[in-house]
């Protein structure tokens, strides 16, 4: 992937192309979980890289930790950079998710990173928070053969032909 700084910022879902350390933040808090999604594309001093992050933040009287006695703190869910060429032309340069590293491990990996990250704010945005497992599986996971498991295909199954005679009153 390879963009101009106004196309990145429109495939990151901010809407406006972001000065030197202005910040886009999105945040959602979950009662029922305890949990706060936060998101943010930044952009670092002098506009020399952008960056996105998702985190959770889990409340800290949250049943996961109640056998520990410290608190776990924010849980990082993606982390993505991107750096400009001499031409001012974008280009992602790390890209990782639950701790893993997508940097070339999947086909298209910065386009499909801006997707999810998108996902993950559209989420935000409808008040849910963002169904991580299933978005890692849906948008990043290449199948075996060698596209995305929902792109490129109408449906599970192949279209069937179906023979019919070509003149009215013949039979099969």
């Amino acid at each position: 992937m390879r963009v101009e700084y106004k196309d990145l910022m429109e495939k990151l879902g901010v809407g406006h192309e972001l000065q030197p350390y202005e910040t886009r933040p999105w945040f959602l808090y979950d009662n029922e979980s305890g949990i706060t999604c936060s998101a943010e594309v930044r952009v670092g001093p002098g506009a020399s890289d952008v960056e996105l992050e998702i985190q959770f933040l889990h409340d800290e009287d949250d049943a996961r930790y109640e056998d520990e006695m410290t608190y776990a703190g924010p849980e990082q869910i993606m982390m993505m950079r991107f750096l400009p060429s001499k031409e001012q032309i974008w280009s992602a340069t790390v890209m990782f998710v639950k701790g893993e590293d997508y940097r070339n491990k999947i086909h298209s990996w910065g386009e499909r990173g801006c997707e999810f990250f998108t996902l993950c704010i559209g989420a935000i945005q409808m008040g849910e928070l963002p169904d991580i497992d299933g978005l890692i599986e849906s948008e990043l996971t290449d199948d075996t053969r060698g596209g995305r498991g929902r792109r490129g295909r109408v449906g599970k199954k192949g279209f069937k032909v179906q023979q019919k005679p070509m003149a009215m009153g013949m039979k099969n």
